[in-house]
C-alpha cells in the first residue's frame, strides 16, 4: 500500500519569506528532512535580519543545507505520484515556485491541501486524531518534520493503515538513501 506524499516548509518569514526547512514523506511512509542553502537571491531576509524565530544562522545552512537544485533532483524520484499534499497549500506553493523558479525547471507536481487526504472523514474527528498525534509523538506545528510526519502518522491511523500494511521497518522512518542529509530543521539526527 502506497501513502500521499505530504510536504512541509519552514520560512524566513511568514508574508514573502524564503524556505530555509522542508520535509515529504515518501509512498511508503519514510519522510526527509533536510535544511536549505539559501539561494543568492534570497539572502535578503538574512542581511536585514528578517527572520522568522527559530531559524538557523546563515552559517548552518550554509554548512549543512543541502543545494536547492540537489533538494529538486530528489523530488524528481521521490513525487512520482504527481501530487503533494500540503497543510498550507499557498506557502507550499510559493516556496515550490521559488525552489524551481532559481533553476528555470518547470513544476512537475500538483499541491493538493492536506485537507483532501481526510475529506471522507469528520474534520473535528480528523483535527481530534492529529492533535493527539502530535501530542503522543511530542511533535510540533513548527517544524517542518513534525508536521510532515504528523500527517502521515494521521493519514495511516485515521484509514486504519497498520505498519504491517505497508512495510513495518519504513513506516514514520527517517529515508536514508545516502543523497540527502538525514538532520532535520534544527539539525537534530535523525531516529
Amino acid at each position: 500500500m502506497q501513502l500521499p506524499s505530504f510536504l512541509a516548509f519552514e520560512v524566513t518569514d511568514e508574508e514573502q519569506g524564503y524556505p530555509y526547512a522542508v520535509a515529504w514523506t515518501l509512498p511508503s511512509g519514510q519522510y526527509k528532512a533536510v535544511l536549505l542553502q539559501p539561494e543568492d537571491d534570497w539572502l535578503i531576509d538574512w542581511d536585514s535580519g528578517q527572520l522568522a524565530a527559530g531559524a538557523p544562522p546563515l552559517e548552518d545552512l550554509r554548512e549543512r543545507g543541502e543545494t536547492v537544485l540537489d533538494v529538486l533532483k530528489e523530488w524528481a524520484n521521490d513525487f512520482e505520484q504527481g501530487e503533494v499534499y500540503c497543510e498550507d497549500p499557498a506557502m507550499a506553493q510559493y516556496c515550490l515556485d521559488l525552489m524551481h523558479d532559481a533553476y528555470g525547471r518547470e513544476m512537475s507536481v500538483e499541491v493538493v491541501p492536506a485537507s483532501v487526504a481526510f475529506e471522507e472523514f469528520d474534520p473535528l474527528d480528523v483535527e481530534d486524531q492529529r492533535r493527539f498525534i502530535m501530542e503522543t509523538e511530542d511533535l510540533t506545528a513548527i517544524h517542518a518534520e513534525d508536521v510532515a510526519r504528523t500527517f502521515v502518522h494521521l493519514y495511516a491511523r485515521i484509514h486504519g493503515i497498520s505498519a504491517e500494511d505497508i512495510e513495518p521497518e519504513m513506516l514514520v522512518q527517517p529515508a536514508d538513501d545516502g543523497e540527502l542529509d538525514d538532520e532535520d530543521a534544527d539539525g537534530r539526527a535523525e531516529g
